[in-house]
């Protein structure tokens, strides 16, 4: 699904072009029409929600959580679509609206008579939106694709999110991999109109503490918050399901789905990846007891490592970037199999990490204050992770976490760029308040949330699904950014506050389980299988690679992986990270994304189903 648009305010001959191709390129996805609004031309493809009223027309595309309790706001009955609710609301509140909205979404409004109108991206990121300027004429898109499909040529690579992405380190804020395509953030609409397209930010947290909670005075809320969040998002029950691993996070979203819905609401099955290959890690017998007290039918896919990159294609050929994380190769036909089994809405536990952690600077902030008692008592209250505390335990994390700390990546013998290209700015701060609290904020609203938005999305996509997220909930997430920060520390286990919150509704194997699996090994043996292909990719005569790297020391830097498993880990996530630009770069070239001479150096992995 899309929506695709051109604002051509002075209807200058720039814009014609992008006029003329709109039709053809929505025409291909079962498109509807373009429809010409003055200075707007828009058409939608896939199941986007249109609403027209008083010469005023809306679209939307994705999932409004509050809807009935909007309906009930604006004085309106019966069933409404996400379009006509968003078009009466917009007529009484104008921008005003957005803060209100819950839900993933990106939303146009646009008024025939006075000529304007916005484009609104959701709080989190939950739908994207990315716009291109040039003369005057803003051309925009809810996916890059379409977007790229309508410029009349292909934008070269950006070089310094290129860089970025090798290095790897963040995307600078609002660049894309492509030369003049910028994201939109999210928690911001564009106002359209003479001017062209106006950003602005229409909401951002607020810092606000409830001073003398209790743990379980918290944890009761996070439970509420929480059962809102998933009943929000709950599908029609045949159509829905739990994409569930041993970790609290989803096992969480599973016991409030299957506890506290009604029953004509509870998903039944639940999809699961386990590794028996690597029983350190391994968490099928927790998932099988999370499943097993919930009542859900559990499909576990088991597969043979390798085949990241041959999964990774049909991605970057399918949405014009590359995955950022290597996991499609058993997530895709686990996906597929839930889609085969009617499944059309997947929640899961993502965001539990950022919302429920631990802040570390809250250590250094106490210190810098002269708060040594309560510097010593948070040192004490890390997670012991089966090493005692001890004073010596505490000294070595105020030695660790009681300082501003740099997490700027290693440069890279290989990565042979101008270091102009990764000296990008700082991005502004979220939202304003105590350094810990805006280090929190920037975990739930940063580059993860986005990525796990996009990422998630688009997966689904492949196989017809879409993925939800409870636990990126913007009223969840205000309610725990408000709790005191010292509830999150806590001797026997990290996400205390979810833990208690979910207790009787996760089986105390999971709950009470004092770590969470470190999947390292599935990845360093995934990458390991692929290696003849990565070296037939990035070693090749003439790889695209080639204008970022320095062909000596890559070839080095591939032909020596390091024993430790951490440093393996990252030593194989950089050949995630080089291997999939070179798809990418060589799709921009009108090459094949995977060389299909490539792909004979590497078997095809086999996988298995099994019902746990």
């Amino acid at each position: 699904m899309a929506i695709i648009g051109v604002l051509d305010p002075l209807m200058a001959a720039a814009g014609t072009p992008l006029r003329v191709r709109l039709r053809p390129v929505l025409e291909p996805a079962d498109s509807r029409s373009v429809e010409e609004c003055g200075a707007l031309s828009v058409g939608s493809a896939g199941t986007v929600d249109r609403g027209e009223a008083d010469g005023a027309l809306c679209l939307f595309e994705g999932s409004l959580y509050n809807g009935d309790e909007l309906a009930r706001r604006f004085g309106l009955s019966g069933p409404i679509d996400g379009a006509d609710l968003v078009l009466r609301g917009y007529k009484q509140l104008g921008t005003e609206l957005w803060p209100l909205l819950r839900g993933d979404f990106v939303v146009l409004v646009w008024d025939g008579g006075t000529g304007t109108g916005a484009v609104a991206r959701d709080q989190l990121g939950g739908r994207a939106l990315y716009l291109h300027r040039r003369g005057g004429v803003v051309a925009f898109a809810t996916e890059l694709a379409p977007l790229v499909e309508l410029l009349p040529s292909r934008p070269p690579p950006d070089d310094v999110s290129v860089a970025h992405w090798l290095l790897p380190s963040v995307i600078p804020e609002e660049r894309t991999l492509f030369a003049g395509i910028e994201e939109v953030p999210p928690a911001t609409f564009l106002a359209l109109g003479a001017d062209g397209a106006q950003a602005q930010r229409y909401w951002a947290p607020r810092f606000q503490q409830q001073r003398g909670l209790s743990l379980s005075q918290a944890s009761e809320q996070a439970g509420e918050l929480l059962t809102r969040a998933v009943e929000r998002r709950a599908g029609e029950v045949d159509a829905s399901a739990i994409l569930l691993s041993g970790g609290i996070d989803s096992a969480s979203i599973a016991g409030v789905s299957c506890g506290c819905l009604p029953e004509e609401r509870q998903p039944r099955r639940a999809y699961s990846a386990v590794f028996p290959d690597h029983p350190e890690i391994d968490e099928g017998s927790l998932i099988a007891a999370v499943a097993a007290h919930n009542g859900l039918a559990a499909t576990a896919i088991e597969i043979e490592p390798g085949g990241l990159l041959a999964a990774a294609t049909s991605y970057i050929e399918t949405w014009q970037t590359p995955p950022p994380t290597p996991n499609l190769s058993f997530l895709r036909p686990l996906l597929d199999r839930a889609a085969a089994d009617g499944v059309r809405v997947l929640q899961d536990g993502e965001g539990g990490d950022a919302l429920f952690w631990y802040s570390t600077p809250l250590l250094a902030e106490r210190l810098r204050r002269g708060r040594l008692l309560s510097a010593w008592s948070l040192a004490g209250r890390f997670p012991e992770y089966g090493v005692p505390t001890t004073w010596r335990t505490r000294v070595d994390k105020l030695r660790l976490w009681g300082r501003s700390r740099d997490f700027s990546p290693a440069p890279q013998s290989w990565l042979a760029v101008d270091p102009a290209l990764l000296a990008a700015s700082e991005a502004e701060p979220v939202a304003e308040g105590p350094a810990w609290w805006v280090a929190k904020v920037a975990g739930v609203f940063g580059p993860g949330s986005r990525m796990a938005h996009d990422t998630t999305r688009r997966n689904g996509a492949l196989s017809g699904i879409e993925p939800r997220h409870p636990l990126l909930d913007v009223d969840l997430i205000e309610g725990v950014l408000s709790f005191p920060p010292e509830l999150a520390f806590e001797r026997r286990f990290n996400r205390p506050v979810l833990r208690q919150a979910v207790e009787g509704l996760v089986p105390d194997e999971a709950r009470l389980r004092p770590y969470k699996s470190n999947f390292d090994p599935v990845i360093v043996a995934g990458m390991d299988a692929d290696l003849p292909l990565v070296e037939a990719l990035l070693l090749r005569p003439g790889a695209q690679i080639g204008a970022y790297t320095d062909s000596d020391a890559l070839a080095a830097h591939i032909a020596a992986p390091p024993q430790p498993l951490s440093a393996r880990r990252a030593w194989a996530m950089s050949l995630w990270y080089l291997a999939t630009m070179e798809c990418w770069l060589r799709l921009q070239a009108g090459e094949e994304a995977l060389p299909s001479d490539a792909l004979t150096s590497i078997g095809t992995p086999g996988y298995s189903f099994s019902s746990l």
